[in-house]
């Protein structure tokens, strides 16, 4: 084995005369380094506008989720439901007279139904009405639930 090492003048000795002949041009190595910088430049390109595009995905995704968990909730009708309340209530027997749960509550409802009636009599607004119906929803239920725990004895 021979420890020599090859040079490009080595080489070049060595090679026949017809290889010899072709030369490459002087602007070779200019070109070859322009097309290089260009398909730099195009990659760098195709890069950001990759990344631009992924971002902008991102942020309309992120847009997206947050409108839909932001948006309103549906608008319960409370007049509706604390007169279906009212109803129901009425179709399970009284309590006693003395049950002191049942007197707060139907007093508590009279001053509930004062307020409603003066926020009509001065012709309040819905936004203003609304958390007295809420209110008045909420009494009928814990009322209702009260009362459907109790068990009152039949008579046979």
């Amino acid at each position: 084995m021979n420890d020599e090492e090859l040079n490009f003048r080595d080489l070049a000795v060595r090679l026949p005369a017809s290889t010899a002949a072709h030369v490459p041009p002087a602007d070779l190595w200019p070109r070859i380094a322009a097309a290089h910088r260009n398909r730099r430049r195009q990659r760098r390109w195709r890069q950001l506008t990759t990344g631009g595009g992924a971002l902008a995905l991102i942020a309309a995704l992120t847009v997206w989720i947050a409108a839909r968990q932001y948006t309103a909730a549906p608008a319960i009708n409370w007049q509706a439901r604390a007169q279906a309340l009212e109803l129901q209530l009425d179709a399970l027997p009284m309590p006693a007279a003395n049950d002191p749960m049942a007197r707060l509550a139907e007093s508590e409802l009279a001053h509930l139904d004062g307020n409603l009636q003066a926020a009509y009599d001065r012709g309040a607004a819905p936004r203003d009405l609304d958390p007295l119906w809420q209110r008045r929803s909420e009494l009928l239920d814990a009322l209702l639930s009260e009362r459907r725990q109790r068990v009152l004895p039949s008579q046979i």
